[in-house]
């Protein structure tokens, strides 16, 4: 079990971080669009990749942000009930949370091959929007096993009643 937490800490760090490159060239972008706005003419296209941007750093960073725990979080009831009920209440919206992630990550392939088949381009720089859509749902299938890992973790703290070490 911890070869596989590991892994899958690794692999979600590893795609965060190309989501932060994304997130630096959305940064990049913006600022030469600003500077150049005021002599010249702004940047064409800038609008198109801060979106295409946007997305990569959405789904390549979602998956370190659900293993860091760094997401909102409302436990003010669930905090007072003994550790089993709340390993049972994590494990349901686990659960819960397992299989919608599944269902987005599916249908976003589903998209993107769609979009593929097309032949979709943004409207100004004509760039495919397929890659981007696989990238995002490459990070929701991160995503997933991120979640798979937490439930493993929650089944097996309801069962033996106490943290695992």
């Amino acid at each position: 079990m911890i070869f596989f937490e590991r892994i899958i800490e690794n692999i979600s760090r590893r795609i965060s971080q190309l989501g932060q490159v994304a997130l630096v060239l959305v940064m990049l972008l913006i600022v030469t669009n600003v500077i150049l706005r005021l002599p010249w003419r702004p940047l064409p296209g800038t609008v198109e990749m801060v979106e295409l941007l946007g997305a990569i750093l959405l789904g390549l960073g979602i998956a370190y942000c659900q293993q860091k725990k760094s997401h909102i979080f409302v436990s003010v009831l669930v905090d007072r009930f003994p550790l089993r009920v709340q390993a049972l209440v994590d494990a349901v919206t686990g659960l819960l949370a397992l299989f919608f992630t599944s269902l987005v990550a599916r249908q976003l392939f589903i998209y993107g091959t769609r979009m593929l088949e097309r032949g979709y381009t943004t409207g100004h720089l004509n760039i495919p929007v397929y890659p981007f859509i696989y990238l995002v749902g490459v990070g929701f299938i991160i995503l997933v096993l991120v979640l798979l890992k937490d439930l493993i973790n929650t089944v097996i703290l309801f069962t033996k009643g106490k943290e695992q070490t």
